[in-house]
């Protein structure tokens, strides 16, 4: 049995789907709470003053309470078991109205999401209008994420529909101000980023993101900004939904690293704002860090791209070939549908490359396939590129515009003479629990 090999060419791309053949929709997945560090459960978290009911198995229960343990809001974790005589009877769901007063009482929160798994997705479980109950009785905002696995690979996927939770708890303001909330990613942008400083050049405006916030009260602020900045597809059920619901336009900005793709996200917001950036010098900056880059370390450097990275995988791998790197393998569960033109492009500038799907069950057999690669971007790159040096470049921070193209490059230098123990890295993410 061979690994699952995917050349460019086999990737149909037409208006209804990227999707390349022989990818994740024809394999069975699991749907952690801890995928990846950022499941389903610490999105959620994210809103302030919150605390989580997790209703589930013992098994979901127990991965998603070592997560909380190891990435920080276990004091805001609580798990109704799910016992199979409740899953038979369907007898929990009369317990968790009282559940979740005494979890309110205790911890004096002031927001509560109950997520369900799965199961209760088979069973047909009326959460809506238990939530509705609920929030009656405590007088407390309530809402409902649901890890439903099913729908991974549908418009309702979990990513979304949790981001879309999340922002469910802003309320209606009566003004707007000049302020523009960044969505779809889990960090506020880089403070190194020069776009805190272009976007305050002609205006004094503040960049909102709900990891800045600690209360409640202050998380409010965002429903009273005038855009929305969506720079991760993962957030665009929560951006349609401030847009219907409050009023909040979106505008898409999608996080890329390539510098002609970078200008045009800049004058593409100078065009919406009616106002002009000065961009040279950042912009310079990041054309002499490429030089410098590829001056020192040579054209024939070789790189891999992993579906971990902060990065959508066939923009980033385009962006190396632009600036003369050779990309020769990508790992990607699935091709998002704004890459649709980087994979075109790619076809054209870099048919010799190949795609893997990361999660295919023939990968089990790709460690033996002797896949050489100088650096590897993202853990899964690493995994399988074992000579690799590893980049992880995750998400608990969120890189942006010019910088992020400099701060990549600058860490694969870093990196380029350290010993790495891979299997030491992936474990002090938290990324396996």
């Amino acid at each position: 049995m061979k690994a699952e090999i995917i050349s460019l060419d086999d990737i149909q791309v037409s208006e209804e789907t990227v999707h390349p053949p022989g990818l994740s929709p024809g394999c069975l997945h699991y749907c952690p709470p801890t995928s990846a560090g950022w499941g389903i459960v610490r999105v959620a978290l994210l809103v302030p003053e919150s605390v989580m009911l997790f209703v589930s198995p013992s098994g979901c229960a127990r991965h998603a309470a070592i997560a909380g343990i190891q990435l920080g809001f276990w004091d805001r974790f609580f798990c109704y078991r799910m016992s199979e005589t409740d899953i038979v009877s369907g007898a929990y769901m009369d317990e968790i109205p009282r559940v979740c007063e005494k979890i309110l009482h205790r911890t004096g929160m002031k927001a509560l999401i109950i997520c369900s798994t799965c199961i209760d997705d088979l069973l047909g479980s009326d959460y809506d209008n238990l939530v509705v109950e609920i929030e009656r009785k405590t007088g407390v905002p309530v809402r409902l994420c649901r890890m439903d696995p099913i729908c991974m690979h549908t418009p309702n996927a979990p990513p979304l529909k949790v981001q879309e939770t999340v922002y469910k708890f802003l309320q209606s303001s009566a003004t707007h101000d000049d302020s523009i909330n960044i969505l779809g990613n889990f960090a506020h942008i880089d403070e190194t980023s020069e776009f805190h400083e272009v976007l305050c050049q002609t205006k004094e405006r503040e960049i909102r993101h709900i990891t800045n916030y600690s209360s409640y009260e202050e998380f409010q602020v965002m429903a009273a900004s005038s855009y929305n900045l969506l720079i991760k597809p993962a957030g665009i059920l929560a951006a349609h939904d401030l847009h219907t619901r409050l009023n909040i336009p979106c505008i898409l900005a999608y996080h890329s690293y390539g510098i002609g793709r970078i200008d045009g996200m800049y004058h593409m917001l100078e065009k919406t704002f009616n106002e002009t950036f000065e961009l040279d010098d950042y912009r310079d900056e990041a054309i002499d860090t490429t030089e410098w880059f590829t001056n020192v370390h040579g054209k024939s450097v070789s790189v891999a791209i992993g579906s971990t990275a902060n990065a959508a995988p066939f923009e980033l791998a385009r962006t190396f070939v632009e600036i003369g790197i050779d990309v020769p393998y990508i790992f990607a569960d699935a091709v998002q549908v704004w890459e649709k033109e980087h994979v075109k492009w790619l076809q054209r500038h870099n048919p010799s490359m190949k795609v893997f799907s990361s999660s295919h069950p023939k990968m089990v057999d790709a460690q033996n396939m002797q896949l050489d690669a100088d650096y590897a971007i993202g853990f899964d790159a690493g995994y399988f590129c074992r000579g690799a040096k590893t980049i992880p470049w995750g998400l608990e921070k969120q890189p942006f515009g010019y910088t992020g193209l400099i701060s990549l490059l600058r860490e694969m230098d870093n990196v380029t003479d350290i010993q790495q123990d891979l299997k030491s890295m992936v474990y002090a993410s938290g990324l396996v629990i």
